[in-house]
């Protein structure tokens, strides 16, 4: 008899599971679902407010920095290097800070322009493309390089911050013999959406020999370019910490001290005039 009663109830209980959940359960669930669908709109939200005023203050600093000049000293490039390089203890009190943002400008040198394909490229003075991390491999490792087969670790690109300069016989500034040379080291920007474009008509170029294109009439390129008063500001934030974000290599003779750092805002802007011609800002924190 319990064997019985054991089976309609089990038979029962299996009846009522086919015939799906209750009005009660089906609407509880859609309840649940909307609350779900808010909080994963408001936390969107939430993200998209951070987000924007994150580079707007990084805009308006850029912006700050372009108009009074204010860019990295030599004091600031020792200090940066005074825990690694002992010819510089004690020659600066200044302390750069790991989550502020220090500010260098290079020149912005023109290249011919391309009739074919209408855009005039530019070349970044005082930069290296590296096609891959190879000599900076401790700064930026890679593991999927290391064991997928046909992957190379990932691009960097090396800026100048101070180099031993001497005269030459024309007077002009060349890297001294076996002089040091100071760089920061980034990863590839050119190759990797990390930064936000304000100019659509400004793009990257990847590869080694030339860095942007202006996709414009050469009428409105040279008339910027051919004065050589391009100039391009990066906004760099520093990893100062001393066991993981420096490295030292040799560049042909060149004792090189390198230091990890992320690029927050470049600016494309002729210094004669004042005018911005291109921004491009990083999105991430």
């Amino acid at each position: 008899m319990n064997t019985v009663i054991k089976v309609i109830i089990t038979t029962a209980a299996l009846l009522l599971a086919a015939c799906g959940p209750s009005k009660a359960e089906l609407g509880r669930l859609e309840l649940l679902a909307q609350e779900q669908a808010r909080i994963a709109a408001e936390q969107a939200q939430k993200e998209a407010t951070t987000r924007k005023k994150r580079m707007n203050s990084r805009l308006q600093g850029a912006d700050l920095h372009w108009s009074n000049k204010d860019y990295l000293s030599e004091k600031n490039v020792q200090s940066l290097f005074s825990s690694q390089d002992k010819r510089f203890a004690g020659l600066t009190n200044e302390e750069l800070e790991q989550q502020n943002t220090y500010f260098i400008n290079y020149p912005l040198q023109a290249a011919r322009y391309d009739y074919k394909k209408g855009f005039h490229p530019f070349r970044i003075v005082g930069i290296r493309s590296l096609p891959n991390s190879g000599p900076y491999s401790s700064l930026f490792p890679d593991e999927a390089a290391d064991y997928a087969p046909g992957q190379s670790a990932k691009s960097v690109v090396e800026f100048a911050l101070h180099q031993d300069l001497e005269k030459n016989r024309l007077g002009q500034d060349v890297l001294m013999k076996n002089g040091h040379r100071w760089v920061a080291t980034v990863l590839n920007f050119k190759n990797y959406p990390a930064l936000k474009p304000y100019n659509r008509n400004w793009q990257w170029i990847p590869g080694v020999f030339e860095d942007i294109k202006w996709n414009a009439s050469p009428e409105k390129t040279h008339a910027q370019s051919d004065g050589r008063n391009l100039e391009v500001q990066l906004g760099l934030r520093f990893c100062t910490l001393e066991d993981r974000c420096y490295s030292n290599i040799d560049y042909q003779g060149h004792p090189t001290h390198a230091v990890r750092a992320e690029v927050m805002s470049i600016y494309v802007g002729n210094r004669e005039s004042g005018e911005i011609l291109a921004k491009f800002v990083r999105e991430a924190e």
